[in-house]
């Protein structure tokens, strides 16, 4: 938010700042005055400039100054030309509009006082009429800066959850094609990639139908988010086929976190076993060698009977799990 609410912030500035200039053409003042109308937004334009040295997304709460800065500004300018200045009132809403735009409803709250006060020395005579007045404007601001930021915030909400539907698996909730691809671009070396894939799960789908192969997918979906730590992640990279990527993992502890889920998985009796391929990614293998590297491991497994473990280039003795694990077909 910091860099977007920065760059509105400058145009916030440039456009005040013109303001008073083109203003100060029209208006029927003396020199002196045109010259602290100039002052005053040559004091915009260099806030501007300063703006442009400060790493604003570091602290996106601090581009508050901006409305702030044109709120002092414009009060500063009224106490030395106090007949002319009322005629920027119209630049206050715009202020609460850019609050409400960039930052949570509360910061409307630290922007009211100084407007209030950049109108009280705006007002050539400020009586009870101008209180009431002021009072309005104020709830008035304030409601701008609410509804805009109620707005915002409903906006960016949508857009997360857009995002997030967009890379996430209907069925499984784990991750999906899209969304694998970009979190392998970032994998490291010694990151472990995993790539599983449900054992004879065409059998299942002809013989007990699609919900029944949707229900184990689902089902298998969840016991790999409970079994990953934090940092991993798990993917549906298509059909049967799950990928895990674990960061800074040996390939053994990734085989150990597998036979866990295995034992786990073979006691919900589903009838469908799980072989696994495992590579790291190294400087010679980057992710996208690395994940080959795993799938020939998973067809290993398979070759090798099934419901089994390899790890890319050393095999891993794996006990069957059932008597059915052993036997093999020409599915998956």
């Amino acid at each position: 938010m910091g860099g977007t609410a920065a760059a509105a912030g400058r145009l916030l500035l440039v456009f005040c700042g013109g303001f008073v200039v083109v203003a100060a053409l029209y208006v029927g003042i003396d020199r002196n005055e045109q010259l602290m109308l100039v002052a005053a937004s040559a004091f915009m334009f260099l806030l501007l400039v300063v703006s442009l040295r400060v790493p604003w997304h570091r602290f996106p709460w601090g581009t508050i100054a901006f409305p702030v800065s044109v709120l002092l500004a414009l009060a500063v300018l009224a106490h030395v030309t106090a007949e002319v200045t009322f005629a920027f009132v119209s630049l206050i809403p715009l202020t609460f509009v850019y609050v409400g735009l960039f930052h949570p409803g509360r910061a409307a709250l630290v922007v009211l006082p100084v407007a209030w006060w950049s109108y009280i020395a705006m007002v050539p005579i400020f009586d009870s009429m101008a209180a009431i007045r002021l009072t309005g404007y104020g709830i008035v601001w304030w409601a701008t800066a609410q509804v805009l930021a109620v707005t915002m915030a409903l906006q960016r909400d949508l857009r997360r959850r857009l995002a997030d539907d967009a890379r996430t698996d209907v069925l499984t909730s784990l991750g999906n094609r899209r969304d694998l691809e970009e979190r392998l671009s970032q994998a490291r070396p010694g990151d472990c990639l995993v790539i599983a894939d449900l054992d004879h799960f065409k059998r299942l789908n002809d013989t007990r139908g699609h919900a029944a192969g949707d229900a184990v997918l689902e089902k298998f979906g969840g016991y790999l988010a409970q079994h990953i730590r934090r940092r991993d992640y798990a993917a549906r990279y298509g059909g049967e086929e799950f990928v895990l990527i674990l960061p800074r993992t040996e390939p053994v502890q990734a085989a150990t976190m597998l036979r866990a889920l295995r034992t786990e998985w073979a006691e919900q009796a589903t009838g469908v076993t799980f072989s696994a391929g495992i590579a790291v990614v190294t400087q010679g293998t980057p992710p996208g060698s690395a994940l080959a590297a795993a799938d020939i491991a998973l067809y290993r497994a398979k070759d090798a009977g099934r419901d089994q473990i390899r790890i890319a280039g050393t095999p891993i003795g794996g006990t069957h799990l059932s008597a059915a694990a052993g036997t093999r077909s020409d599915d998956t």
